[in-house]
């Protein structure tokens, strides 16, 4: 375990280490959006093409230009690239006609830059917004929302829509009345500076003797998908290589005699040579754990059948947790990341726990009734009741060799036979189990054949297994009608945040949304529990 323990502590440190690298070199991008109404014919789209073109060939190479084109509807002409010979061809190919829809082509240049950690929008338009679907105030809000500087250049007009959208997220509104008043707006924008410009300026004809320089980006975190996988690849490779080449090769006889005396109780792990840094972190985890807490935790580990002990399990958590909250650091933002990140390995691993616990208690639950046919026909060969357990031990069939191991355990240090059974009953949750037991409380009270009651019941069970199993076959199509019904919204959603966020941004950014999000949910919670209601029939 503590070699598990060690691959995750080296792997969570070289995570958040290339997470530096990631975020100390990022990814640099800029959207145009260009006006390709009716208006722009024949001749400002020639200039239009120009002055892209000459703004484009400034920009170092590092940073990738993306193109969309806006008219009666908007589009990508072109994704962010840093092949600026790419951008001229598809600038050449745009043609002036049909209206203007600028509201609308905002979210598609903010879905362009996702994926590119410093991001920026340049908007050239010569007119206001005729067709759009959208509106100003929802452009201006997924503006700031996306925190994407946004500079505006109006072509020979101006007005309060492209004013607002400029200073969503700190961008500029510029003006120009002519070709060489144009070329001097994007002059402005030719030299990448991290000192934030104005919030808003004014070209004129005359070329400025020292314009302000404006940011291409701002950064943003954790979107490069590139280094995500990296680091995820990174701390998968460190992981199995150190479980895979520190993990000692114990011999066959030493694992059959480690399963021989687990039979009779649970045993200390047998002593090996650890990491350094893994043992440190245990003994400091110890320390901080309180002992009704490591208690209670190896409790619940035992009953799981995960061979590790509180510190150690603690441990792994932690590692967990740590790993966990560095990748949506990347692939989110830090504030969301880490929260999330912590939360999830936290709760993760507590329900690998429930689930291990689970199956084990299923497993108990299948193996009891070919377990008591067992016992019974030991008990019709002459053994005694403790002597037909240990038979069940010796056979070896996981979990209840191990559990009755603990019965017979209980016996040699004074314990009554039934009441370390029951004990066994009450931590299997096994009903079966306590009606044995009580069976054989009156047998040893009153007299009578066990082995028969035994027979009897090994019948009852194995009838009502068969029902059960019947039961849940019929049930099948309704549960997963039911998985479907409850996780189809919630993929959905999941899609869309991720690939459309300006369209699903009115849900956590309005009242309105935040009320009709908080709705869906219960009712999905109510759905889900309904249904579940309907398809559980007990046996």
């Amino acid at each position: 375990m503590r070699r598990v323990l060690a691959g995750f502590l080296i792997g969570a440190v070289l995570t958040f280490v290339f997470s530096a690298f990631a975020v100390a070199a990022p990814s640099r991008g800029v959207v145009v959006l260009l006006d390709t109404s009716g208006s722009m014919a024949p001749d400002r789209i020639v200039v239009a093409r120009q002055a892209i073109v000459t703004y484009v060939s400034s920009l170092p190479a590092d940073v990738q230009v993306g193109l969309v084109a806006f008219s009666s509807q908007p589009s990508l002409v072109l994704a962010p690239t840093t092949d600026r010979n790419a951008v001229a061809g598809a600038l050449n190919q745009l043609q002036a006609k049909g209206d203007t829809s600028l509201f609308d082509a905002v979210p598609v240049g903010l879905s362009a830059l996702q994926g590119i950690t410093e991001r920026r929008m340049v908007i050239v338009s010569d007119g206001e917004d005729t067709v759009s679907k959208s509106t100003v105030d929802a452009a201006v809000t997924a503006v700031a929302a996306a925190g994407v500087p946004t500079d505006v250049i109006g072509f020979q007009y101006s007005d309060q829509a492209l004013s607002r959208i400029a200073a969503a997220a700190g961008g500029r509104l510029l003006t120009a009345s002519d070709a060489g008043a144009l070329a001097a707006a994007f002059a402005a924008l030719t030299v990448p500076s991290t000192v934030p410009p104005p919030p808003t300026a004014v070209a004129t004809p005359e070329p400025a003797p020292a314009p302000a320089p404006i940011a291409v980006p701002t950064p943003t975190p954790g979107q490069n998908w590139l280094a995500g996988a990296l680091i995820v690849g990174t701390f998968l490779v460190v992981f199995f290589f150190v479980v895979m080449l520190l993990t000692p090769r114990r011999s066959t006889t030493g694992r059959k005699l480690e399963r021989h005396l687990e039979h009779y109780g649970a045993q200390e792990p047998v002593a090996q040579e650890e990491s350094q840094a893994a043992q440190t972190a245990v003994v400091w985890t110890r320390r901080v754990m309180s002992d009704v807490t490591a208690e209670r935790l190896a409790d619940r580990l035992d009953l799981a059948g995960i061979k590790a002990s509180a510190a150690e399990w603690t441990l792994l958590r932690i590692c967990a947790s740590v790993g966990l909250a560095a990748l949506f650091t990347l692939v989110t933002t830090w504030w969301i990341g880490i929260p999330l990140g912590v939360l999830g390995g936290w709760l993760l691993t507590a329900l690998a726990v429930r689930v291990r616990t689970s199956k084990r208690r299923a497993a108990f639950a299948d193996q009891l009734p070919d377990v008591l046919q067992l016992i019974a026909s030991s008990l019709r060969s002459g053994f005694s009741l403790a002597q037909s357990i240990d038979a069940v031990v010796r056979e070896d069939t996981q979990p209840t060799a191990g559990e009755f191991s603990r019965a017979l355990a209980a016996t040699r240090i004074g314990a009554e036979l039934e009441d370390a059974l029951d004990r066994v009953a009450l931590r299997m949750r096994s009903a079966d189990l306590s009606w044995v037991v009580m069976a054989v409380r009156i047998q040893r009270q009153v007299g009578g054949n066990l082995a028969e009651v035994l027979m009897n019941t090994v019948a009852t069970m194995r009838d009502r297994s068969q029902t059960r199993r019947h039961v849940r076959a019929l049930s099948a199509e309704g549960r997963l009608s039911a998985y479907v019904l409850v996780g189809l919204p919630i993929f959905l959603a999941g899609f869309l945040f991720w690939f459309r966020a300006e369209y699903m941004r009115l849900l956590y950014t309005t009242l309105v949304g935040i009320v009709m999000l908080a709705c869906a949910a219960v009712l999905v919670v109510l759905g889900s529990l309904w249904m579940r209601k309907l398809v559980r029939v007990e046996v």
